[in-house]
C-alpha cells in the first residue's frame, strides 16, 4: 500500500502557503531593527528592544521627550516619533486590513497622545486618529470636537493590547468606512469619508505624537500585520491569552 504521508505533507504545505499568501505585509521586528519600515517621521525615537515582546525576540519601541531632538522640523509645540506604513491600495473602493499591538511600561500622562492615525500622501491631511489620554483611548475623524467613542481603561500599562481595523476606502461618507477591534473585541463600524480627496494616497502612523512635555515616555510596538482579510489579522493577537512583562 502506498504512503499518504507525501501526500499529506504536500496539503500541509500548501495551507501553509496559503495562509501566508494572505499576509500582505509584516512589521514583527523578528530583523533585530528597523529595517522593515520603508520611512520613520523622526527616526531618533525609534529603536528596537528585547525588554519585552509580544512574539518573538524583538519588538520597536519609542521613545520621546521634550528635548530638541524630539521636535518635528523644529516645532517648539510637538513631541514626535513614527512608524510609517502606506499600504499599496487605498483608493476609491480600496479595503484595508491591518491591527498592530502596544504596550505601555509606564502609564501615560493624562494628556493627548495620537499613537496611530491616517493621513493623505502629498497633501498631508490627517483624516482619522486614536487618542490615548492616560488609559482612555478614543477614535475621532482628525477635524471632530468630540470622538466617535472612547475605551476609558483600556490602555493599561504592563499587558500588551492590540488595535485592529478594517478600513473602506471612499471620498463618500456613505461608502467609506472603519471598522475596529480592541483586543479582539469589535467597537462596531462607523461610516465616514476615509479619503481625503480623489487623487492622494493615505498611510498611517503608529508612535507617539504629543505636545512637547519634558517627561520621557515609552510605547512599545509589535506585530504590526496587514492582511488581505480582517480574519488573518484577528487571528494574530490572542486576547485571552495577554502577554505580560517584567
Amino acid at each position: 500500500m502506498r504512503s499518504r504521508l507525501p501526500i499529506i505533507l504536500m496539503a500541509l504545505t500548501l495551507s501553509a502557503a496559503s495562509t501566508q499568501a494572505d499576509i500582505l505585509w509584516q512589521a514583527d521586528f523578528e530583523t533585530g531593527d528597523l529595517s522593515q519600515w520603508s520611512y520613520i517621521s523622526n527616526p531618533v525615537g525609534a529603536s528596537v528592544t528585547t525588554s519585552c515582546t509580544y512574539q518573538g525576540e524583538y519588538a520597536g519601541q519609542i521613545a520621546i521627550t521634550g528635548a530638541e531632538q524630539y521636535l518635528w522640523h523644529g516645532n517648539e509645540a510637538l513631541n514626535r516619533s513614527e512608524f510609517n506604513y502606506k499600504p499599496a491600495a487605498t483608493g476609491e473602493g480600496d479595503s484595508t486590513f491591518l491591527g498592530w499591538s502596544f504596550f505601555l511600561p509606564e502609564p501615560l500622562l493624562a494628556v493627548k497622545h495620537e499613537i496611530g492615525y491616517w493621513e493623505s500622501d502629498n497633501s498631508w491631511q490627517q483624516q482619522m486618529r486614536f487618542n490615548l489620554i492616560g488609559d482612555t483611548l478614543s477614535f475621532s475623524r482628525s477635524n471632530a470636537a468630540e470622538p466617535y467613542w472612547s475605551q476609558p481603561g483600556f490602555a493599561s500599562a504592563g499587558v500588551w493590547h492590540d488595535v485592529a481595523m478594517t478600513i473602506h476606502w471612499s471620498t463618500d461618507p456613505a461608502i467609506g468606512y472603519a471598522e475596529i477591534w480592541l483586543d479582539g473585541k469589535p467597537q462596531g463600524r462607523i461610516n465616514l469619508q476615509t479619503r481625503v480627496n480623489d487623487n492622494d494616497a493615505m498611510f498611517t502612523q503608529i508612535g507617539l505624537l504629543r505636545q512637547r512635555i519634558d517627561t520621557r515616555e515609552v510605547i512599545l510596538i509589535d506585530n504590526v500585520r496587514a492582511a488581505d482579510n480582517m480574519a488573518d489579522v484577528l487571528a494574530a493577537f490572542n486576547p485571552e491569552e495577554p502577554k505580560f512583562c517584567p
